[in-house]
């Protein structure tokens, strides 16, 4: 009995130690866990504190952004070729292309796609308002698509209305509205097309951006270019219009309703400049925080010494975009005999070695490398065939008249070379600057011209091409091609790239031989951005191609001035 006491006071012994023990585990851990949960608990208020501070520091900071601008502008949408950072800041399309070549639904908050690309039906957000106050709706997506339509309106991105059910009956003036927009209720729209384009979305339909119905709709279409509107625009964008003088600045505000959130940017200013030398001075001198990339600003022999500047970042670009002789078709230059001989007169290789380091020969029209096909003609400078290929088509030798608009010492000396190899072989061009891109244009449309240098963004799609070769675009200066627009139009069909490159690779193949334009090189373009902007050369380098001719998104609303 006795030996069972004692083995009962051992058990008892032993229990009460384990039980000190696990408590005194339990209590160790309960302090970790207690210790850890107030770490985690100090590392959120430290993070808290932290964006606390950036936002009291960003505050502190004036929240001013200034971007160069060319002189001359703004132009009105439907007529621009490159001039669209209004429409993505002021006005937006209903989804954008981004940056990086994705998409971002706007104004529409989603979309669907039916009978294979046939038809789609947009779905507009909600909680949208004009600049006035006013709802957007249905109505401002119609009344807009129809304007691009409209012949009286004159718009050279028509094309991208072209595949809505009823264009060419509004074209041809049998009806006034397109019959493929229907309005299934204020927020919601369908548009059904002639034919089933997959990639409608991407490649037309973010060309077009949506105007205030309430403002422009009674507007009669032949006065909508001259109207006061595109001189103080009323949009949707992030940024409100307040302010024009003109050549000299635009001065934007943040929306502080916007429906992707209010800006971090307070102001946001175009600031003009006639001068790319002074737009580069004004970078240097922090005046202005980005140079435009509409045209050359800074050329491959300044873009070295401005990367040493301490608080500049240069980046090199891409332009998608080629450079090449526009010629007006209603004269001798249908002879393709006489647009052969103009490409093998020039020494492309040199020239560009020598003026315009890092740009690329061009052959065909579409910069895109899948498109090229192997065999294409390289057209190696070969000034006495040109002379026999002017011979035989019976050139005239009269003196042409020369067009282009770029006055950066870059262009006046690439403009200078091709006069030079041409006067060489017998065809005596006048070069003539004409006052910007508005010039340009006015000179393309009324033809009052023999031939120019141009460029033209296009780097998107290959189906971008359609605006400078097909039959009756205003790039095409009445050259015609039946083959060129069937293949054109079979390649919008298609959304596999494998199946559209031997599409694309025949419309290459006829153009290097046909020459409708003389291609000449691909540009290249190195754009300028001041450190202390958060935002802006980290969305352009990772851009990497300059989207011409429609609104890129780019998060411009996350940007900010840091110091």
């Amino acid at each position: 009995m006795k030996m069972k006491k004692s083995l009962l006071w051992i058990v008892v012994v032993v229990m009460s130690i384990s039980m000190i023990a696990a408590f005194s585990l339990y209590g160790c851990k309960a302090e970790e866990e207690a210790a850890v949960e107030e770490a985690a608990a100090e590392e959120e208020v430290a993070e808290e504190v932290a964006v606390e501070e950036e936002v009291a520091e960003e505050a502190a900071v004036e929240q001013i952004y200034r971007e160069g601008y060319f002189a001359g502008g703004p132009r009105p949408t439907f007529i621009t070729t490159s001039d669209h950072r209004l429409d993505i800041t002021v006005n937006e399309p209903l989804v954008a292309i981004t940056w990086q070549g994705g998409l971002k639904e706007l104004l529409a908050e989603s979309y669907e796609m039916k009978e294979n690309g046939k038809v789609w039906v947009m779905h507009l957000r909600k909680d949208v308002k004009w600049h006035d106050g006013e709802d957007f709706t249905a109505d401002d997506v119609v009344f807009s698509y129809n304007a691009y339509a409209n012949p009286e309106v004159g718009s050279i991105w028509a094309s991208k209305a072209a595949s809505i059910k009823g264009f060419e009956d509004v074209q041809n003036g049998t009806a006034e509205e397109l019959t493929g927009i229907k309005v299934i209720d204020p927020y919601t729209v369908q548009i059904e097309l002639s034919n089933p384009i997959p990639l409608w979305i991407r490649i037309e339909q973010t060309y077009l951006v949506i105007f205030p119905e309430h403002l422009l709709g009674d507007i009669p279409a032949d006065e909508l270019l001259g109207n006061d509107y595109w001189r103080n625009r009323i949009g949707t964008g992030p940024f409100k219009w307040i302010d024009f003088k003109e050549d000299q600045y635009i001065l934007l505000e943040r929306n502080e309703d916007h429906y992707l959130g209010a800006p971090k940017l307070e102001k946001l200013i175009y600031q003009m400049y006639a001068e790319t030398t002074t737009m580069i001075s004004a970078l240097v001198a922090g005046e202005i925080d980005t140079t435009a990339y509409e045209g050359t600003v800074i050329s491959p022999q300044e873009a070295p010494n401005l990367a040493e500047q301490e608080h500049l970042e240069i980046v090199k670009m891409e332009k998608g975009s080629p450079a090449f002789i526009i010629l007006n078709h209603d004269k001798e230059w249908s002879d393709v005999r006489i647009r052969q001989a103009i490409r093998y007169a020039i020494d492309v290789d040199s020239m560009l070695e020598a003026i315009y380091p890092g740009a690329k020969p061009a052959y065909t029209l579409l910069p895109q490398e899948w498109t090229h096909p192997n065999d294409m003609n390289t057209y190696d400078y070969n000034p006495e065939k040109a002379k026999q290929l002017l011979e035989e088509a019976g050139w005239s030798g009269r003196t042409v008249d020369f067009i282009y608009y770029f006055g950066d010492e870059q262009s006046k000396n690439l403009v200078a070379a091709i006069q030079q190899y041409l006067g060489d072989v017998g065809i005596d061009i006048k070069p003539r600057l004409l006052e910007g891109g508005a010039g340009f244009n006015t000179a393309e449309n009324s033809k009052d011209f023999d031939m120019g240098l141009v460029g033209q963004g296009m780097g998107l799609d290959p189906s971008g091409g359609e605006f400078v070769i097909k039959t009756g675009e205003p790039r095409a200066h009445g050259y015609s091609n039946p083959r060129i627009d069937e293949l054109l139009q079979e390649g919008k069909l298609l959304a596999n790239q494998e199946e559209r490159e031997p599409i694309y690779q025949e419309i290459s193949k006829i153009y290097n031989e046909a020459l409708p334009q003389v291609p000449l090189w691909y540009d290249i373009r190195f754009l300028g951005f001041n450190k202390r902007v958060v935002g802006s050369a980290e969305h352009y380098r990772e851009q990497k191609l300059i989207y011409f001719n429609m609104p890129v998104y780019n998060e411009i609303e996350t940007w900010y001035i840091a110091e």
